[in-house]
């Protein structure tokens, strides 16, 4: 079956765009997961995580995503049903988004047979700590959908 990496992206100081890695915190410790499946919280991306996203066999990635939806909606999607301005900015120019640093491992490295991505639909990705009063409310649900989605891949 092979390691099946959960990746939480996010800015945690950026309001809603800290939803990957706050639903991370939350799914971890929820059940007792196999051996087989590690959890990163990814932080904001970048290049950092071409290792992270290398040694992977499956890859879940929980982060916030315009996908059309109410705010605390989500939708399981894969990578390239994602255009890179769905994803909210990141904190430097200098640094990579999730796709492009996905990208990279498909071209010049090695990528996970399988990426599932939990795109949650922000409300708000502004200066602050708090997710938006629809995200927290939202958190049970979101929660359940993930377990859900890394039960479902770590089966397989």
């Amino acid at each position: 079956m092979g390691r099946l990496t959960v990746l939480g992206l996010g800015n945690i100081l950026m309001q809603d765009d800290g939803v990957g890695v706050r639903l991370l915190e939350a799914v971890q410790p929820a059940r007792p997961w196999p051996a087989e499946v590690e959890f990163v919280d990814g932080g904001a991306g970048g290049l950092r995580l071409m290792e992270v996203i290398e040694e992977a066999d499956r890859l879940v990635v929980l982060d916030a995503a315009d996908v059309g939806l109410p705010a605390g909606q989500c939708r399981v999607v894969r990578p390239d049903q994602l255009q890179e301005d769905a994803l909210p900015d990141r904190v430097s120019l200098h640094d990579m988004s999730f796709l492009e640093t996905l990208r990279l491992c498909r071209q010049f490295a090695r990528c996970p047979r399988e990426v599932h991505i939990l795109a949650i639909q922000p409300k708000v990705v502004d200066h602050g700590r708090r997710l938006s009063p629809e995200l927290q409310g939202a958190m049970d649900r979101l929660v359940d959908a993930a377990t859900r989605l890394i039960t479902q891949v770590a089966a397989r």
